[in-house]
């Protein structure tokens, strides 16, 4: 998972641009991991529509890098649009497909653009002694799809970045939540706060199965009661 884009359109919105990809994932003979494309598209809009949501920016539109077939396309193109719709969004969709080459793998990469007014932007906004939380448990390959009773749902994402009282949003992705750590501590410019998270912080958090927030002290009640049976860890 990489960071998402930030294009300056004007003094006051930038397009925001987010990404992710999969490969050897899918219904291929040689494929290493052997899922419908339905779970793949899906894997990939969460991670992108969430490193998009969280940085403040409002989605608006999809494209998608498909180089399984043509035989693919509507299902990927629809699963996108059903999510948008099941979230609230309505996401113009393009991409393309590879037709000329047969791969021996799949191969699938997904964008999400969004819009963020320069002075809403999620970053660096959180005091030193802000609360913190995991939301979600970081899972990684075939245990995204043996606990999925772990995993933060994406309209529970989409409720705690509505909250005013939250100030920053870090999807855990593939480098864990040591690096979700380091950045919020770098960013933020944290000199002397230790957070000791009862998971292997190294471990990988796979298709971004859960998410830090950084928040304000006094709504701690408030994130237990909003993120359930979900809360991980708060302090």
């Amino acid at each position: 998972m990489g960071q998402p884009l930030f294009i300056p359109v004007d003094k006051e919105r930038e397009l925001v641009i987010a990404t992710d990809n999969a490969g050897g994932i899918g219904s291929k003979n040689n494929d290493i991991v052997d899922v419908p494309y339905k779970t793949v598209a899906e894997s990939l809009f969460r991670v992108s529509f969430m490193d998009c949501l969280a940085v403040g920016a409002t989605p608006f539109a999809v494209t998608i890098s498909n180089f399984v077939g043509d035989e693919v396309w509507d299902e990927l193109e629809q699963t996108v649009r059903n999510l948008g719709h099941s979230l609230g969004y309505n996401l113009d969709i393009t991409g393309s497909t590879e037709s000329n080459m047969a791969m021996s793998q799949s191969a699938i990469s997904l964008s999400i653009l969004g819009w963020v007014d320069t002075s809403e932007k999620r970053i660096s906004i959180s005091p030193e002694m802000s609360g913190v939380a995991l939301i979600g448990e970081p899972l990684v390959g075939e245990e995204v799809l043996a606990y999925p009773e772990k995993i933060a749902p994406l309209e529970l994402f989409v409720e705690v970045s509505k909250q005013k009282w939250v100030y920053e949003i870090l999807p855990v992705g593939s480098k864990g939540i040591q690096q979700s750590i380091q950045e919020l501590k770098q960013r933020n410019g944290w000199k002397n706060r230790d957070l000791d998270i009862p998971f292997d912080e190294k471990a990988s958090g796979g298709p971004s199965t859960s998410f830090m927030i950084t928040f304000d002290k006094q709504y701690k009640n408030e994130v237990v009661h909003l993120a359930g049976k979900y809360t991980s860890f708060i302090v």
